[in-house]
Order: structure tokens, then sequence, then C-alpha cells
């Protein structure tokens, strides 16, 4: 793709291998309708692959497996109406996004929240899965940062993944953030129509303007599949982690410190009787954010992408990687979130932040 793409309000553009969707329609349907018709006239991959006949047998089978668990998952309306815009655009059946949306939901990550003395927030964020979703998430998809607004929500930039409607990360104009990570060897536990994961961080993005409003939003909207979220306001100068689970959640507010980090495991006393086991890979993982961030009372955006470089314990993976940046880091990015700027690994090789260079999109 070379240049600018547009749809109605909308725009899509290429900056140095990364894609940066301007999302400014009237209604959920029609945000959904313009990023789908925008794929659509950029000729991404990813929908090329999805109407391979092939892959729509798969797609079929999956479909018949998950269709009595479909239905447990909430879905707010105004994001059905969404995926069904993107849906018409995309001529990919609704039925197959959804399916798509719930299966993916939120993987296995590490990220920080950090204050600078000037008041600034960063907040950084390695995405990872197993090694071979990685790789063909890499073939079939480029870096892709939303910025996203419509008339009575908040203006919010996430770094997607095309056709997926959630968010599993972010921040918005009233200086909220969030970086969500999936919860490892979680006792299994099924509430029907409780919210999905990435769901319930999107409406965070779209309708909170404090932390507190954060915490009203997740207690009022249980999350279906376990999850962990940093969740730190600009304004407010404050962080917590929100430990979700889907019949009950935790949200441990921290003061009058610079930072704090997650891994994939319940760190607060309340919510780690939900685990099996605690893997050591996200053990480690948690050793090595504690070890960059601890006796820093200044942060600079290169020091926060070094902290995402950091693999001290090798890049292999198991289930869980073992290093902050390992094989299966497909998505590596820091946002000033005072600044509004997004700073995104444009690599193309495993682990990304350790190959290509981040990329500074300014959005909002």
């Amino acid at each position: 793709m070379n240049g600018k793409i547009t749809f109605s309000n909308s725009s899509l553009e290429s900056i140095n291998g990364i894609d940066y969707l301007r999302l400014r329609e009237e209604s959920h349907y029609k945000t959904g309708l313009a990023a789908g018709n925008l794929f659509v006239k950029s000729n991404y991959k990813i929908i090329r692959l999805l109407k391979n006949p092939f892959v729509n047998i798969i797609l079929w089978f999956l479909r018949l497996k998950y269709e009595k668990k479909i239905p447990e998952v909430r879905i707010p309306k105004e994001y059905q109406d969404e995926l069904r815009g993107c849906a018409e655009a995309t001529k990919i059946p609704y039925k197959y996004l959804l399916l798509i949306n719930l299966i993916y939901e939120i993987r296995g990550c590490s990220g920080f929240a950090f204050f600078n003395p000037d008041g600034s927030l960063l907040l950084g964020h390695n995405t990872d899965v197993s090694k071979m979703l990685a790789k063909l998430a890499l073939r079939y998809m480029k870096p892709l940062v939303t910025d996203v607004s419509i008339p009575g929500k908040n203006n919010f930039v996430h770094v997607a993944m095309p056709l997926i409607l959630g968010a599993i990360n972010g921040f918005n104009d009233k200086g909220i953030a969030v970086s969500s990570h999936d919860a490892g060897g979680i006792y299994a536990k099924v509430v029907k129509n409780n919210t999905s994961t990435s769901c319930l961080v999107k409406m965070v993005l779209e309708n909170a303007e404090s932390l507190a409003e954060v915490q009203k939003t997740a207690q009022e909207n249980l999350a279906y599949y376990p999850g962990i979220m940093i969740v730190a306001s600009a304004r407010e100068r404050k962080a917590s982690i929100l430990e979700a689970y889907p019949s009950d959640f935790d949200f441990v507010s921290f003061k009058n410190t610079s930072y704090i980090f997650s891994a994939n495991h319940y760190q607060s006393d309340k919510m780690r009787k939900y685990h099996r086991e605690v893997k050591k890979g996200s053990l480690d993982r948690l050793t090595c954010l504690q070890g960059s961030l601890s006796g820093k009372n200044i942060l600079s955006v290169q020091e926060a992408i070094q902290i995402l470089k950091d693999h001290r314990n090798g890049i292999h993976r198991d289930t869980t990687g073992y290093s902050i940046a390992n094989i299966g880091t497909f998505q590596s990015f820091i946002f000033d979130v005072t600044r509004s700027k997004v700073y995104i690994s444009n690599g193309k090789k495993l682990p990304v932040p350790l190959h290509g260079n981040f990329v500074k999109i300014s959005a909002l």
C-alpha cells in the first residue's frame, strides 16, 4: 500500500512499515464499514486468507465446534453492529468474524506503566503468542495502529489486529491507558453472559475518564475469560492492576510509586487462589521487569524500548516466554500517553522488538 487510502471520513496510510488507521465515523456500524472497506481497498492479506476455500472449511468446522459456547459470551450490541459493518464491507460472513474475535481475545504479554517527574506517562507492552501463531501474524498482518473517534465516546488509540473488534491495549484522550494480559494456569470457570474480555478493554477506553470509572465498568461487566489489566491515569497520576476472573475481580491501586508492571499471573493475595499453577516463564518475566524498572526515577522512550528488548533469559518459550522479548513476541510498542504518541516496532522477524525500528506515530 502506497500513500493514503480514504473511505467516507476515515483513512488508512502506511508509515515506515506501520499501518495507521484513522476512523472518524458517526456510529459503530459505519466505523466497522469504513475499516472493512479500507482493508479491502489496501488488499490486506488476512482478508484474502479468510476467503480461501480451504480456510473456509476450517472455519466451518470451528464454528460447529464452538456453536454452543459462542452465545455464552456477551458482546455489546454496538460492537456487534461494528462487526456487521466490517463483514458487509469485506464479504466475510459475520458468523466467521465473530468466531475469530472470540477465539482470539487476549494473549500472553509483558507490560509496564511509568510516571515521569514531569507528569508524563509511558506504557510499554509486548504481545506474545505461540511461535506458530506469531509467524502467521507477521506473514498476514502488518503492525496496525488504530485511532477511533465516534460521537459521544472517548477518542482512543490502540495497537490492533485487522477484523478484531475489541481491544487488548490502548489509551484515550482522557489520559486512561490500558495494557491487558491473559492469566495462565487458571482453574477453568464459565459464567454465561459475561462480557468478552477484549470488549471490556474497549468499553474502558471508550467510556472511562478516571480509575474509579474503570473499576465501576469492570465490576458491572465481569469478564468471560480470566485476564489482567494494567490501568493508568495520566491526569490522576495513579495506576492500578485489575485482575479479572469470571466470578470475581480485584482492583489494586498504587499511589506514590512511579511504576507498575505485570506478566501472566495474578499478584494479589485475593486472586492467587484461582491459579492451578503459576508458570515459571511468567515469574521470570516479572523478575525481568522488576530488575529493569527498579531504582529508576526517570524513564525516556528509548529506555522504555530497551526494556521491551530485554531477552536476558533467552528467546525460547514453551507454553510461555521466559524473557520480555521472546520468540512469540509479534507486537512491541510504547504509548507516550501524555504526548499522544505511539512508538511501535516494524520488525518482520521474531521477536519483533529485536528486529526493525520503532516508528513514531502521532495520534488523537
